[in-house]
This record gives structure tokens, sequence and C-alpha cells, in this order.
């Protein structure tokens, strides 16, 4: 008699499986959601040492749902469960990842002009850093043009990673001949490479999660990083310097294919859009607040921490970044970085 009230209440709009419940007395089951993204990023996400990017997705993922009533499911998939940076652009381009971010260095392969914004030395300084990321600036909207053009994706919001140094097996770096034909891991990016050949070093390019293990065989002598990823995917472990050359502060840009925004149900788009600005500046803001205690960290663990004349590293590069940026066609993306850096003065 329960089940047959139940039924005539509407049994077509509960569902089967809802009305079985009732009718023993259960809980219905959540209704699924609309749409479910898969957002994935290759840094650590362990509690107390994750990456800048495991906070922003997960604030993503958070606010999405909450603010679509669960109409949108979020899957974060970090640690490079679904591989490096490149294999992730690759899977946003086939559909199996809907949110991933690319940075100037990791983005080269599939948008070689901004692969200039992360040559050493040309992001000058904190101030220059903070007005590159501005998602009303110049940069992003260059760089979201170029996003919607060769990757089919929507850009959403700007990334940092703490100010990147030089750390090393055997001895520290504290001029430019100490580069001279130092095995260096650097990003997976031509750019990168171009820019460690002309300072000096003998670069290969590595995939990030590859690094501690081609330290500790000596594969490579050096690495480059900021504190954070230094401690946080242990390359401290392999290492004894850590020479302050303050080469890079590399900037990011976090997206979602078109594809995937288009599966988002129309009203709900632009709040799609926004948690991934707000997700973006909370890993900004993440990266700040914990770059002492990461630094901490690293001389606490025994690695020598040296202060650099960095003048005469910044004059070899300089040499190269327009040439850098007329062969990756980085132009318009270094005049506009230029700009900045003078407003920023």
């Amino acid at each position: 008699m329960q089940t047959e009230f139940v039924y005539r209440l509407g049994a077509s709009a509960l569902g089967a499986a809802a009305l079985v419940a009732f009718a023993l007395g259960g809980p219905a089951p959540a209704a699924a959601a609309d749409v479910e993204l898969t957002c994935a990023h290759d840094q650590p996400v362990a509690k107390g040492a994750e990456g800048y990017k495991e906070i922003q997705w997960q604030y993503f993922k958070k606010t999405v749902e909450e603010k679509s009533n669960g109409r949108i499911a979020v899957k974060v998939l970090g640690a490079g469960q679904l591989g490096d940076v490149p294999a992730l652009i690759e899977n946003m381009k086939i559909g199996t990842v809907d949110c991933t971010d690319i940075s100037g260095a990791t983005g080269g392969p599939f948008i070689p002009a901004i692969s200039i914004l992360s040559v050493p030395y040309v992001i000058e300084n904190l101030e220059h850093r903070a007005r590159l990321v501005d998602t009303d600036g110049p940069v992003f909207a260059e760089v979201a043009r170029e996003v919607k053009e060769k990757l089919n994706a929507t850009l959403m919001g700007t990334e940092h990673s703490s100010v990147r140094s030089v750390y090393t097996r055997t001895k520290p770096v504290m001029t430019p001949d100490d580069l001279k034909g130092l095995k260096i891991r650097t990003m997976q990016s031509k750019a990168q490479v171009s820019s460690w050949q002309a300072l000096g070093a003998a670069p290969t390019a590595i995939a990030f999660a590859e690094v501690y293990a081609a330290l500790q065989a000596g594969v490579v002598d050096a690495a480059e990083n900021s504190p954070m990823f230094l401690w946080n995917m242990k390359h401290y472990e392999a290492v004894k310097y850590y020479s302050l050359t303050k080469h890079l502060m590399n900037i990011g840009f976090s997206m979602i294919s078109d594809r995937a925004l288009a599966k988002v149900p129309a009203d709900l788009r632009d709040m799609v859009i926004e948690a991934g600005r707000e997700g973006a500046a909370r890993g900004r803001q993440y990266d700040i607040d914990v770059d002492s205690k990461f630094m901490k960290q690293i001389t606490d663990a025994g690695v020598i921490v040296n202060d650099v004349d960095t003048a005469p590293f910044v004059a070899l590069a300089v040499g190269v970044h327009d040439d850098l940026a007329k062969e990756l066609g980085g132009e318009k993306l270094l005049m506009i970085a230029r700009e900045e850096a003078k407003k920023a003065m």
C-alpha cells in the first residue's frame, strides 16, 4: 500500500531507485550532476606540501559545485596522474581533460609566442609580475586571444610561482662562469633551452615528475625552481646548494576547453569562469604566503643557500631577448612586458 501511494504521487518523477528507497524507509539517492568537469594538473597534492595548482583547483571545485547547487560536479586530478603539462594539453584537445593550466614555458609547444614570458629576466621584479598577471591587463588579453585561436579554450585566471633560482649537486652558482657546461634540467620548452645555452649552461629538457630521479642519478647536476618545489618535490634530498639567481618569476594561465564550456548550462557559464579566476587568485596568494616557510624547511634540511649578484646574469640574458622573441613570434608580448615594466618602476 505504501509503495502504491508513493507511485500515485509521481513515481515517474522520483525514479525507480528513489521509489524503492522510500518504500524501504531509506533516503533517496542524490541526483546526478548535469555536467562533470575534469580538472588536471602536475603539481603535488599532499596536505601541507601541495602546489598552488592544487589550492586553486580545489577552490574551483568547491565554488562551482556549491554555486551550481550540484548541477556541475568537478573532479580534480593532480600530481601528474594524467601526465605532465604537454600531455594534459593534448588530453584537453581530445576532450579527456576539461580544465588545466599552461605557463610561458610549458605552453610553448602549443603557443610559441607565450614562451617569451618564461625567458630568464624578462619579468624584472615582483611589481612587474603583479602587472603581468592582472586579468584586466594587456598580457591576459593577448594570451586569451592566442589560447582561443590555438587551443579552442577560454582563459579563466592567471597564476605565478615564486622566484626561481638554481640548485646544484656539487658546487654553487655564483657567476655566469659557474654555469659553463653545467648539466641543468630545464622545462620542456625551446625558449628555456635556448636561454640556458645563451647563459653558457648545457640544458636538458626533462618532465617535471622525472627531475628527482635525474638529479639522484646524475643525469643532470642542476635544476631550477622556487623554494616551494625544491621542497615539495623533495629535490633538496639530491642537491647541496641553492644559489639565488632569481632568474625567473614564472607566470601561468588557467583555462577551460570550449568543448567543456559548451556542456555547462548557459546560465552557469559566467559563474564557472569567475570561479576559475577566483581560484587562480587563491593559488597566487598561497604561493606568496608559503614562500618563506618552504625556504626555512630547505635550510633546515641542510641545503646551503647562497646570495648571488644577479647583474652579470641579467646582462647576458637581456642580450638574447629580442632574438628569441622574433624566433618565437613573441615580439608583441615582449613589447607589452617591457611597457608594463616601465609602469612598475
